[in-house]
């Protein structure tokens, strides 16, 4: 079974725990209350030591774990939650549900290398004595509210600490996106980078019954969402998902298309020879092969006056000064295909905690998901 062989990469049990979510800390929760901001301070140093060998004694990455049936409770539980719309051409932050159940589904998200810094993965970070220790000192000075050091806690220092992580796409944002671009009910939706289902888990859960189309090369996630759309039950039923490239794949008869794509070689995400870093060794060549072809296809399978969008922005890879623009030529490239760029949407992002990065009115960080129709 599919969980069971998550469980074993996660390194989780029968004994680990009878629960239907769990931390696999929570014997230890009583411990973790007595470390206090007080109790830092007084020695900061035998203090970080006795919570790391408190976590070196489970050694668990500090995620939520879940049942096959806790899984099924969190799905349901998500498609009842509220969010935020899509208001001005504007997507605010909202609220991050969803992200536990991408984050345990997914072990191979933990395995992704961001822009170009090899193994720096959460469960890299987290196997780090020195990393491990260096989080743990965030949680007590940065951190204002009670359970300093408990699991949900340290996983946010994790990802503070030496720089950036590979994330999925917020499933409560795909769903009020998608709900904006597309609102015919029973709308086909052709989503042409699935990566790590958060579109997959937002699109499905809206009330709008869409029929969400999905193409992803990378096999390991492919069976994982799989298995997610498996776990969808109802609003599952009828999507249609490929092991295939969006370059290779002709989609028919969608209203709508709308992704994040692979941003050239921001991210590695295995060394197969359908991944755009194994095939690209350039961006020309990865605008020619992959955007061109990827966008020609959607185009042809779009039904008239359907939409098609993109989540992308301008980067920079570790270790470089300048940034890699693909903005401009990704519209560019849209319109000399037939399309028109209609409209963008500004999605906020949740700005990095820390010293001096107090969010400052007037300066809020996003990202834009560019608009065309055909």
């Amino acid at each position: 079974m599919m969980i069971d062989i998550i469980n074993a990469i996660w390194g989780i049990d029968s004994n680990t725990s009878d629960l239907d979510k769990f931390t696999g800390y929570e014997h230890l929760y009583d411990k973790f209350d007595t470390y206090t901001k007080e109790v830092y301070y007084a020695n900061p140093e035998q203090t970080i030591q006795e919570v790391y060998d408190l976590y070196r004694s489970v050694n668990l990455v500090p995620i939520t774990y879940f049942s096959e049936e806790g899984l099924r409770k969190e799905l349901k539980h998500f498609k009842r939650r509220g969010y935020n719309h899509v208001t001005e051409n504007v997507q605010g932050l909202g609220n991050n549900a969803g992200a536990s159940i991408g984050r345990f589904l997914f072990p191979n998200m933990m395995t992704a290398e961001p822009k170009g810094r090899g193994s720096n993965s959460l469960r890299d970070r987290f196997l780090d004595e020195r990393k491990l220790k260096r989080a743990i000192r965030i949680c007590f000075e940065f951190r204002d509210s009670n359970k300093l050091v408990y699991p949900m806690a340290l996983r946010t220092a994790l990802e503070l600490v030496t720089g950036e992580n590979v994330t999925n796409f917020k499933a409560q944002h795909a769903r009020s996106i998608v709900e904006q671009l597309c609102p015919a009910i029973w709308g086909r939706v052709y989503d042409y980078s699935m990566g790590y289902g958060g579109r997959l888990l937002g699109v499905s859960s809206s009330n709008m019954n869409y029929t969400y189309i999905g193409t992803d090369p990378n096999t390991e996630t492919f069976a994982y969402l799989q298995y997610l759309n498996e776990l969808l039950g109802s609003s599952g039923v009828g999507n249609e998902l490929y092991c295939e490239t969006s370059q290779d794949f002709q989609p028919e008869d969608i209203d709508c298309a709308f992704s994040s794509p692979p941003y050239f070689n921001l991210e590695k995400y295995s060394d197969e020879p359908t991944q755009c870093m194994v095939q690209f060794s350039n961006l020309d060549e990865w605008f020619d092969g992959y955007a061109v072809q990827t966008m020609q296809n959607i185009y042809n399978g779009l039904n008239t006056g359907g939409i098609f969008a993109t989540n992308i922005a301008d980067y920079k890879t570790y270790g470089q000064k300048e940034p890699i623009l693909v903005v401009d030529r990704w519209i560019e490239t849209a319109e000399t295909l037939g399309f028109k760029h209609t409209n963008t949407i500004k999605m906020l992002l949740n700005t990095r905690p820390g010293v001096g990065n107090e969010r400052k009115e007037g300066r809020q960080k996003w990202e834009g998901i560019y608009v065309f129709k055909k």
